[in-house]
């Protein structure tokens, strides 16, 4: 998940373009701008005595509200001024959010806001000195530049028009009046944390509601996108949407980035890759990232993400960190590597131990170890030894071995070349030591040679 996750979630609004709006300000006439901005919405600012309020809810729509907060406008004081008469709550599938108002002196309004391309294909003509072309060039120069950008649309309704109709609108002749590009800059540890993943081996996979420009400039800020890539490694949610599993399944390894996207296809992506003999971990911080959360094989959530998130994850990450997902891999594997370090020694000591039993049986010598040099070997020899090894401290040369496969045995072929060897050599050197003793009178040390 990108929101909150790659970048900061500290949203501000960079850019916009309305009429007869110089230097990117709300003009004074734009007061009607400021009340679409201040009723449809769900976020609320909360005065906490600092230059930068706390913001309640989305995180969005709270920097659309500080903006014409410091454009002069108070937004709790448009939002009284108005009676609230129908709202279509925002949705991935929407992807726009609608209000009905109506004023003090009985004029009704219908608000909407939402993505500039779905609100372009439901408006019918754009305000006076916008233009359609420039809205694209802006929107395509903000995207390249890993903004998130929103567009604004209104209608005046008549006394009996009715703008909702079964959480949908219903009205036409709807005007586009404006687009915003709202900045979150990416968190400074990512980059770092991604490249030390991609060295281990993890793959990393961006699941974004924002347009594919932006979620390709994000890709690329922190490393993962190259000169390499093409449109084969990026797919919007509606074109994964139309496609069956089987067709997800031949392209799951190769997509980098999944735009537009929508709750379901996020989870949907999660299954393929499980399809695909792959381990899946999850970030996220909102409740649409639920679903994926939950179908994950770790579902990892962020510590100031919503508390339905962190109810279907596994692991909370406190310090919203992604460069914590590369200490984890890290400590894993340096505590798998641990206990393989402990089994090889207790494997190798104990097959000498049994081979020069066996032998000393065998050949009929009297048995070379004792029950109590045995039991001394086991509990006070290869317990602290074992200790020691299964204690060492994590290693970052780990992150530099591919990761093994989920169903592969804890003791590995090279290891097996080690035992081996190693056992037969010292069964070799003890057996060496039981003919000698068996055969040659010694006194002291220097008989033995």
């Amino acid at each position: 998940d990108k929101t909150g996750t790659l970048t900061q979630n500290r949203m501000s609004v960079s850019d916009s373009y309305f009429p007869e709006q110089p230097d990117s300000r709300l003009s004074p006439n734009a007061t009607l701008h400021a009340l679409a901005i201040a009723v449809n919405t769900t976020a609320r600012i909360s005065d906490n005595g600092s230059s930068r309020p706390d913001i309640l809810g989305n995180p969005t729509e709270g920097a659309l509200l500080l903006w014409i907060k410091a454009m002069g406008f108070d937004p709790d004081k448009l939002k009284k001024n108005v009676t609230i008469i129908g709202e279509i709550p925002f949705t991935t599938e929407k992807k726009y959010m609608a209000t009905v108002i109506a004023n003090k002196d009985g004029e009704k309004y219908l608000f909407v806001k939402g993505a500039p391309e779905i609100l372009l294909s439901i408006c019918s003509h754009t305000a006076p000195q916008l233009s359609v072309n420039e809205i694209h060039n802006r929107l395509k120069k903000w995207q390249s530049q890993s903004m998130r950008t929103l567009g604004f649309a209104y209608k005046k309704l008549s006394e009996s028009e009715n703008a909702i109709s079964g959480n949908l609108i219903s009205a036409t002749d709807i005007t586009f009046c404006g687009i915003v590009a709202i900045a979150d800059p990416i968190r400074h540890e990512v980059p770092a944390a991604i490249a030390e993943c991609r060295q281990a081996g993890v793959d990393v996979k961006i699941v974004t509601g924002d347009t594919p420009g932006t979620a390709i400039e994000i890709a690329r800020q922190i490393g993962l996108w190259t000169e390499n890539d093409n449109e084969t490694n990026i797919i919007t949610g509606p074109e994964f949407g139309s496609l069956t599993d089987s067709q997800i399944d031949n392209i799951a390894m190769k997509i980098k980035i999944i735009a537009r996207a929508r709750p379901l296809d996020k989870k949907r992506l999660v299954e393929s890759l499980q399809r695909l003999g792959q381990v899946v971990a999850v970030t996220g911080d909102g409740t649409n990232d639920a679903p994926a959360l939950k179908a994950a094989h770790v579902g990892l959530s962020m510590g100031d993400g919503t508390s339905v998130a962190k109810e279907a994850s596994d692991i909370t990450i406190v310090d919203n960190s992604f460069s914590s997902i590369g200490r984890a891999v890290m400590w894993g594997r340096s505590l798998y590597q641990n206990i393989q370090r402990f089994i090889l020694f207790q494997i190798t000591v104990n097959i000498a131990a049994c081979l020069i039993v066996l032998a000393g049986a065998f050949i009929g010598y009297e048995s070379p170890l004792t029950v109590t040099q045995m039991l001394w070997v086991n509990l006070i020899m290869d317990t602290f030894a074992a200790m020691a090894l299964a204690s060492l401290p994590p290693s970052k040369k780990v992150m530099e071995n591919k990761p093994r496969h989920r169903s592969s045995f804890i003791i590995t072929r090279p290891m097996w070349n080690i035992i081996i060897p190693t056992g037969l050599i010292m069964f070799g050197i003890l057996f060496g030591m039981v003919y000698i003793f068996e055969h040659t009178h010694i006194n002291s040390i220097t008989d033995i040679f």
